[in-house]
């Protein structure tokens, strides 16, 4: 009966993923050309001091999911997690930041009440600590229900989930394709296939991870692949941009548009 229980909440989250990507949308037209930005969850504190200054060193910027749950702890996946001080210097340093819920809840089947209180306790945890513009939110897990989407939509908040592949044409803004760095499935290898696309078609591949270090989680990647991804993306030529300024530019084309209409 475990065994079938299991089976079934499988089969449920298959479904929920399926109805997410295919209802509810709020789909925007994305700018004409290449972007790229760089995403990292949770997030573990090697992340902040070994990727961050390798994106620093090309001009770039990157997109940070915050569990505030997560400050100042140790984790078993990831180890040593961010701290008060790496916020204040990813934030003096123009980083961008989103919400991931406070707890690091997993909203499919979460209750709406609670998803909503933890997207505000997480935006006044960021809030405590100078970060006052949040235009984005991922999923934990990459997890959602079509309940918890529609609760989310209700936000102006840009969602992403973690379905590997390119945000091209008219996206949806309510679960936005991003790639996963994880170390244990060659995900670096997947997000270079997406980069290399590009060449062809315009489009926004969004390419996340968590921890960054020599002996990374299955989730994470080493400092060597990082930075060989870094260089991949340079040689495509594609602008690297954080997810709240892509957010910004689909916004004042929109205005633009309606604006010629209405003359």
């Amino acid at each position: 009966m475990a065994d079938l229980g299991y089976v079934s909440q499988k089969i449920t989250g298959v479904i929920d993923k399926f109805l997410c990507e295919k209802l509810h949308k709020r789909t925007a037209q994305l700018p004409t050309g290449k972007y790229v930005s760089l995403c990292f969850d949770d997030f573990p504190k090697s992340a902040a001091e070994t990727a961050a200054p390798m994106i620093e060193a090309r001009g770039w910027r990157a997109t940070w999911y915050v569990a505030g749950c997560f400050m100042g702890t140790e984790e078993a996946n990831f180890g040593t997690m961010f701290d008060a001080d790496d916020l204040a210097k990813l934030h003096q340093n123009g980083h961008d930041f989103g919400c991931h819920t406070f707890d690091h809840v997993d909203c499919r089947g979460a209750e709406l009440s609670e998803i909503r209180a933890q997207c505000e306790r997480s935006e006044a945890f960021l809030a405590e600590h100078g970060i006052n513009e949040i235009k984005s939110f991922a999923f934990p897990f990459g997890s959602a229900d079509l309940e918890a989407k529609r609760t989310m939509l209700r936000s102006d908040l840009a969602l992403r989930g973690v379905k590997s592949g390119t945000n091209r044409g008219e996206a949806d803004l309510g679960m936005l394709r991003a790639c996963g760095l994880q170390d244990n499935c060659d995900g670096t290898g997947w997000a270079k296939a997406e980069l290399d696309k590009l060449e062809d078609q315009d489009g926004w591949v969004i390419i996340f991870t968590h921890d960054v270090r020599s002996a990374p989680s299955a989730w994470g990647v080493t400092p060597d692949d990082y930075q060989n991804l870094l260089d991949h993306i340079e040689r495509t030529g594609a602008e690297v941009v954080t997810v709240g300024e892509m957010t910004d530019r689909i916004a004042a084309q929109a205005q633009a548009n309606d604006a010629n209409v209405a003359a």
